[in-house]
């Protein structure tokens, strides 16, 4: 017989929220122990019943930032994290992916793709990211995403060198590292890239 997955649902678009629900209770051994649209809420959901699984939107009403929020839910360790939103920018990706949790889905994947997602963080599998998202995370190295924090708040070589402590050759050197990672020609470029990625916002790191 099947080991019943339990499963809190965190999402505050009601349609995706019903939708989920109703599509993840079909697959077999697969429970919605509960489901709602606050961050708050969600936690107190997870408090309550202990799930092996909490599917969370990024973006939530409530007290808590994006980071603070994943902060929280992962005081509980035997339970696994599936952030499920149309976030796409890959400053924030790689901050919550990094921060421990199991998986990052874009609101495009179907509800399949959500349940098979669910049944491999259940075997172990870390580090799941939608294939839609176009750029590998696991290739900007913490250091370089301190230089693209910088970069996207308009921050010059000097500036960088003066606030990481190393030369202005070493930031340079850094951006042109990147460059090559992301098939940038410029430095320029590499500012707009890091400024669409949301390296420039203050949330993003928080």
């Amino acid at each position: 017989m099947t080991e019943t997955i339990r499963i809190v649902l965190v999402e505050d678009h009601y349609t995706t929220l019903e939708g989920l629900t109703a599509g993840l209770e079909r697959e077999e051994g697969f429970v919605v122990v509960g489901a709602c649209a606050n961050s708050d809420e969600g936690l107190a959901l997870v408090e309550q019943h202990r799930p092996d699984v909490a599917v969370l939107d990024l973006h939530l009403p409530g007290t808590m930032a994006p980071r603070e929020m994943i902060q929280e839910y992962l005081r509980y360790p035997l339970m696994k994290i599936v952030v499920f939103s149309a976030e796409n920018r890959m400053a924030y990706i790689q901050s919550v992916v990094t921060m421990g949790v199991s998986a990052y889905l874009l609101k495009s994947e179907r509800v399949a793709k959500v349940a098979e997602t669910i049944r491999k963080v259940m075997k172990g599998q870390t580090g799941i990211v939608s294939e839609d998202l176009s750029f590998d995370y696991k290739r900007i190295t913490a250091s370089e995403q301190e230089v693209l924090h910088m970069l996207g708040l308009g921050m010059k070589y000097q500036e960088i060198a003066d606030q990481r402590g190393t030369s202005i050759a070493t930031a340079r050197k850094q951006c042109e590292v990147l460059l090559l990672k992301l098939s940038l020609d410029s430095r320029e470029q590499l500012i707009a890239w890091a400024v669409k990625n949301g390296y420039g916002a203050v949330e993003a790191n928080r």
